[in-house]
């Protein structure tokens, strides 16, 4: 085995590595591990079938037709094997590997990551990988192009971010693979491409001593930048789903809110389901809904579902919690909503294509899409907030996805804005301002007689007590007085969960209840009891206690001067935020980008300049050499300086046929200003710059061209006169 071949391998092996780094992204996508090893067969596999078409030069048809058979074989057994009969494919496997490849791209848009492991989901990263360490490897080793061989995993990368989306992490671990395993396969190439000569050994160390602290000092300033930049934490990423329209859709026309009142005057107080608790955890509510949108006369939801498997998305916000499991078994609930604990992360129910399970990342709510939930039973798993004396020095979120939950419709009454203010003015801490809002709220004369509704005119005779209210307008009174403060508020709609009965609560219409949410960082969305519900059952909760307050709470009283509200924001104001924070994290690359680019032509222009004003008639000739030289390194040719002048032009005119000529006639020229006695006259100084004029018109015959373009920016023959300079005792090239 040559040289060349072991340079071939190390270079298709590059290829395999750097497709699996692309591989290595999907665990943001996937909920386990289970998907890893039938990637990275398939970059392998994928490799080693370019490896041995390439180095025997097959013919294109019989390797595509080879390449498709691979791929089949790593689908079936390492996808498909359940339905696999007596381990041979069956026309189940036939036909699911065949929707798989068809329609595995969009079932991936469709589901909310972290999605469960399954073969309809696995085809299609199975496929572009295969597809990535495929081309990759073939590129390498039928081509002479450096950066070809890259592309195909670069693309592979930039498929695998598209399907995560918005989730959060900077992939450290795949980033370094990857650039780590392309710039040493660009190194790999360079050193093959050029060093063509058995003679070169010795350039070929100095490429190799020059080129892997390169790599170093590339990746390792591309990881650093990676980890501080704003895209880092998935706000303000793109996720191709919100193209799409939701997987799953529920039809609701009545606000979940509307129907507290109907519920809570059922008698007898009908059945709902019931909730089986592991543990000896004691909960007192369980929530269904979460509404984050109003426009001044109802509370309405902007969710989005994807389809749900059993692990998912946390909300990344949430450190400070406890995992409460359950088993919930509906007897008699309205759909669309499930109950849900906390925030869920696990889900067992069973659920197929027709009828599916939607899942809200952005909220935490679960919705089916049957008909009725008679009967249906599932466990779910959620993330309760840890209520602790840290509350007190919580912060509310901040971040991009939280600011639609600050917003309130420009026509607020000039009365809820100077009660927000007023209730909230003496405490020092975000925590003590919500919960004087609440404990005012609290001091609000309850009943089932009033008015229905939670518009600003339910709530302004609920706040001045010209009527009486219950949980649904104490709910969205505190949202609202907690927006108009700048807090992320919302409300919830769901059950108290009275007296456990052994392991067991049973919840019934009586115990429907709405309330309002505010999310802090680490504490996630954080529920505040505003209704006193001493006269219809416990109102107890288990937030951290205060110092005691007035006894008499102050009634909202109509302002005589209050400044108008400010207009609410408009919904393309986040993208416009968005995009001027993504213009701003390019600015960082283009720039250097543009740095670099002017830095390489700076140099060119000035080694140019400084070669045709040399000193002696020689050193002007071999300044046109070199320069002739230069053009032949940014075409791949190399030109080392073991090489005589008629080697290096034979090699051009093979290479590049007639428009090497110009090339052939300096040879004697170069030749002569190296060994002859006497200087060159003028008369062979301007020859050879002409010459040197000539070659590049031929090379480049269009005065604009994307070659001509890229020529000038090719920092090749600026770093082959710096390893050259490093080398004394060489002849000029």
């Amino acid at each position: 085995m040559n040289r060349d071949t072991l340079f071939r391998l190390a270079e298709v092996a590059m290829c395999a590595v750097a497709t699996i780094a692309t591989g290595l992204l999907y665990g943001r996508f996937f909920a386990s591990l289970g998907y890893l090893p039938a990637v990275c067969v398939a970059a392998l596999v994928g490799a080693l079938v370019a490896a041995v078409t390439g180095l025997r030069r097959w013919r294109m048809s019989l390797t595509l037709l080879l390449a498709v058979a691979g791929f089949a074989v790593v689908a079936v057994y390492g996808v498909f094997r359940s339905t696999l009969y007596f381990g041979l494919p069956t026309w189940n496997t036939a036909s699911q590997l065949a929707r798989g490849v068809l329609d595995g791209w969009v079932r991936m848009l469709l589901v909310a990551p972290p999605a469960d492991t399954q073969a309809d989901l696995l085809i299609t990263p199975v496929l572009i990988t295969w597809i990535a360490a495929f081309t990759a490897a073939t590129l390498a080793l039928r081509t002479r192009s450096v950066l070809a061989p890259i592309a195909p995993a670069l693309v592979a990368f930039a498929l695998a971010l598209l399907y995560l989306g918005k989730q959060p992490g900077i992939h450290l671990t795949a980033t370094i693979l990857f650039l780590a395993a392309g710039l040493s396969l660009m190194l790999l190439r360079t050193i093959r491409v050029g060093a063509w000569s058995e003679r070169d050994q010795r350039t070929m160390t100095s490429r190799l001593v020059f080129g892997v602290p390169a790599v170093v000092v590339i990746a390792v300033p591309a990881v650093l930048y990676g980890q501080v930049s704003p895209l880092a934490s998935g706000e303000q990423r793109f996720d191709p789903r919100t193209l799409r329209p939701p997987p799953v859709r529920i039809i609701d026309t009545l606000t979940p809110l509307a129907t507290l009142k109907g519920q809570l005057r059922e008698e007898p107080p009908r059945r709902l389901f019931t909730v089986r608790v592991d543990g000896q955890e004691r909960l007192d509510r369980i929530r269904v809904a979460a509404l984050n949108q109003f426009d001044g006369v109802s509370w309405a939801s902007t969710d989005q579902f994807l389809i749900a498997g059993r692990q998912l998305a946390a909300d990344p916000a949430m450190t400070k919690s406890r995992t409460v499991s359950a088993r919930v078994e509906i007897e008699d609930l309205s759909g669309p909503f499930l109950p849900a604990i906390g925030w869920p992360d696990r889900l067992d129910i069973a659920q197929s294509d027709e009828n599916p399970v939607g899942f809200s990342t952005t909220s935490g709510v679960l919705v089916s899409t049957l008909r009725s939930l008679r009967g249906v039973t599932y466990d779910v798993a959620g993330e309760v907030t840890d209520r602790d004396d840290g509350l007190f020095r919580a912060t509310p979120t901040t971040t991009p996805e939280y600011r639609g939950n600050t917003e309130l419709p420009g026509d607020m009454p000039p009365l809820l804005r100077a009660l927000a203010q007023q209730l909230t003015a003496t405490e020092p801490t975000p925590y003590g301002k919500l919960l004087a809002i609440e404990e005012h709220l609290r001091g609000l004369p309850y009943g089932l007689e009033g008015l229905s509704g939670h518009s600003y005119a339910a709530l302004v005779r609920l706040l001045t007590r010209t009527s009486v209210g219950n949980a649904e307008q104490n709910a969205s009174a505190f949202a609202v007085l907690a927006r108009s403060a700048g807090f992320p508020a919302r409300v919830a709609v769901g059950y108290r969960l009275g007296e456990r009965s052994g392991d067991s609560y049973v919840v019934t219409t009586h115990d429907a209840h709405a309330w309002a949410e505010v999310h802090f960082d680490d504490y996630g969305w954080v529920a505040f009891e505003p209704t006193d519900m001493s006269q219809g059952g416990s109102g107890s909760s288990d937030r951290p206690t205060t110092a005691p307050r007035p006894a008499e709470a102050p009634v909202a009283q109509p302002p005589a001067d209050v400044r108008p509200p400010p207009t609410a924001p408009r919904p393309g104001n986040n993208q416009r935020e968005g995009l001027l924070e993504a213009a701003f994290v390019a600015a960082g690359p283009m720039a250097l980008l543009v740095l670099l680019m002017l830095t390489i032509l700076g140099l060119k222009a000035r080694r140019r300049r400084r070669r045709r004003r040399a000193r002696g008639n020689a050193a002007r000739v071999m300044g046109a050499w070199q320069e002739a030289a230069d053009r032949l390194i940014e075409r791949g040719i190399p030109t080392s300086g073991s090489l005589t002048a008629s080697e290096i032009a034979v090699h051009a005119t093979g290479t590049l046929g007639n428009a090497a000529n110009p090339l052939v006639e300096m040879v004697p020229l170069a030749t002569m200003a190296v060994y002859a006695r006497d200087e060159p006259d003028d008369d062979d100084v301007y020859r050879a710059w002409q010459l040197e004029s000539q070659l590049r018109r031929q090379l480049y015959p269009g005065r604009f061209s994307v070659r001509r373009l890229r020529a000038r920016l090719d920092p090749r023959p600026v770093i082959a006169g710096w390893r050259q300079a490093r080398q004394p005792g060489e002849s000029p090239r």
